[in-house]
């Protein structure tokens, strides 16, 4: 009987782990320093198959391949001078941060959402500020 409690009580932890560290996960800091070195490619390899992006007039989900494209024309039109994360943060199985990018030619807030380090979402808007 104890060897039976044993092994459920082990196979509910077991169980846990996963879904514990899929709550605290955050956006990794790779895509952050992506961000901030405006690199495309390096960003692109945490896109999802298919994104939704918002930037400049394209509003809509794209194809990896698509939205690479899209990143990588903003920021070769917009040389990154530098970008600060405000804030961070993550529900359920989603992660998000929110951060302004400054370039040459103004300055953007920022958000990305991912799921399982795979950006799903990712919005370069013109700041208000």
């Amino acid at each position: 009987m104890k060897t039976i409690k044993f092994l459920v009580l082990s196979l509910c932890l077991i169980c846990a782990v996963p879904l514990i560290h899929a709550q605290s996960a955050e956006v990794s800091s790779d895509i952050i320093s992506a961000i901030g070195s405006g690199n495309a490619g390096q960003l692109s390899e945490y896109l999802n198959d298919n994104v939704e992006l918002v930037i400049d007039n394209k509003n809509d989900v794209f194809s990896k391949q698509q939205a690479t494209g899209i990143i990588a024309d903003f920021f070769r039109k917009n040389k990154v001078s530098s970008f600060q994360l405000l804030h961070k943060g993550n529900k359920d199985a989603a992660s998000f941060a929110i951060g302004m990018l400054k370039t040459a030619s103004g300055t953007y807030r920022v958000y990305v959402l991912t799921r399982k380090n795979e950006i799903q979402q990712l919005r370069i808007e013109p700041s208000n500020d």
